[in-house]
């Protein structure tokens, strides 16, 4: 709200006289009118935050591979326990969306969505039902992109010991096998940590173009 506000007098007159634009002539159309454009802002923050929610699923991924969901922390973020590496790379999501300034792409989206979804004008048809829908969708596919090195090199381990465990039953391959995931994941994160930014920080460059492509059918 205080973002629209502060965009107001930056507006050109023609979004506002725009003929596409129907102001409202009684209280119900213009609530009406309201209800449409808190819809628009629900679903632009629902996007955004989706960028935010495959990072967390990724990490948990890791997290449950590893081993470190067994020992979570309290995350004041989303007020809910965590593990450590979940953690970590929220405050590393958070790290990258203002070094690549994010939060600039992010105003720009919602000030261009004055222009391209005019006032009144947006409509929640399947078209943009559907839309909603792929991008929820590639949550998962993203996050498991993120999280692959991790869990292929845990997935290895894991064949590994199993070998162990068959073709030398007195060893305890739950005791040797925890300590060794957890150093494997460490060590795996920090050679491929260089490989997963980029992959977060295109995440965040592409939040302008999902914020506009849910208001244009």
């Amino acid at each position: 709200g205080l973002l629209s506000l502060i965009f107001l007098p930056s507006l050109e007159i023609s979004t506002v006289n725009d003929e596409s634009t129907v102001l409202p002539a009684t209280s119900f159309f213009f609530v009406l009118m309201v209800a449409q454009e808190i819809l628009l802002g629900v679903l632009i923050g629902f996007v955004t935050g989706l960028v935010f929610t495959t990072i967390s699923i990724s990490a948990s991924m890791m997290s449950l591979q590893i081993g470190f969901r067994t020992a979570n922390l309290f995350d004041p973020f989303i007020n809910t326990p965590t593990s450590a590496l979940e953690q970590f790379y929220t405050l590393l999501a958070i790290a990258l969306f203002l070094t690549i300034n994010g939060h600039h792409l992010f105003i720009q989206a919602l000030a261009h969505t004055f222009q391209v979804v005019p006032i009144g004008s947006f409509i929640l048809d399947q078209i943009t039902i559907n839309k909603l829908i792929i991008l929820t969708g590639e949550i998962f596919t993203s996050a498991t992109r993120i999280a692959l090195p991790i869990m292929g090199t845990l997935l290895l381990a894991d064949l590994g010991l199993g070998l162990v465990a068959r073709a030398v039953p007195q060893v305890q391959v739950f005791f040797l096998g925890l300590p060794l995931k957890i150093s494997l994941g460490l060590a795996t994160l920090a050679f491929t940590l260089v490989l997963t930014t980029p992959m977060i920080k295109r995440l965040f460059s592409e939040i302008n173009h999902h914020i506009l492509v849910i208001g244009v059918n």
